[in-house]
């Protein structure tokens, strides 16, 4: 009896990793986000940006596009295209159109590092009316006392034409507010990195999810 112990040790330990692991794909922002769109059913984030933008993702379709860095092909699949990619450093954007509004979910990934960066950005007749970016740091290794954060900052347009930054705060894998997490020396001055915030012509996007 005695040797069926470390056997079925070997085995309680190798599912909890398993678990673990899973629960880690589970919570990844980006996983989240495919899984979403696999079922078609998007993010609360974003649901909640598109009515505010004015832009109903009930019944529109949207487009997507993939990209090794920040060059973008149209694709009908998102996974699929990604499949195609071979890189650790990859884009992908999905673009609703809804008279003269346009939604934007724009995501920037560096899989080798763990960082992965989620645009929202609400456009009126080409102009930024809004922004919401969340600039993850996933860990790429499996060990349970390493814990996601994000930051997460806002912008939007005043009544005077000019374009704030309204909120900053930091967050989990699953967008909750947290504590100040701590920080390293390249940690503290990625926080002072200021996202694109221009026109959607500067993006660069491939007209045929424009129109």
């Amino acid at each position: 009896m005695r040797k069926i112990f470390p056997a079925l040790a070997v085995l309680l330990g190798l599912g909890s990793s398993v678990s673990f692991a899973q629960a880690q794909q589970q919570a990844d922002p980006f996983n989240r986000y495919l899984a979403g769109i696999k079922v078609n059913q998007p993010e609360v984030a974003l649901v909640r940006f598109a009515s505010e933008c004015g832009v109903n993702v009930s019944n529109t379709s949207p487009r997507f596009a993939v990209g090794a860095g920040s060059s973008l092909t149209p694709v009908r699949n998102i996974a699929k295209g990604l499949g195609s990619l071979e890189t650790d450093f990859y884009s992908t954007a999905e673009v609703w159109v809804g008279g003269d509004r346009v939604l934007l979910e724009f995501w920037a990934n560096s899989d080798d590092v763990g960082s992965e960066t989620r645009y929202l950005k609400c456009f009126s007749e080409g102009k930024l009316m809004q922004a919401e970016v969340i600039d993850w740091n996933v860990s790429v290794s499996q060990s349970p006392g390493i814990h996601a954060w994000g930051y997460s900052r806002r912008w939007e347009r005043s009544t005077n034409g000019q374009l704030q930054r309204t909120k900053a705060e930091f967050v989990d894998e699953m967008e909750r507010s947290i504590p100040r997490p701590m920080l390293d020396e390249e940690d503290k001055k990625s926080l002072l990195w200021i996202p694109p915030l221009g026109s959607i012509g500067e993006l660069k996007l491939p007209q045929s999810m424009l129109r």
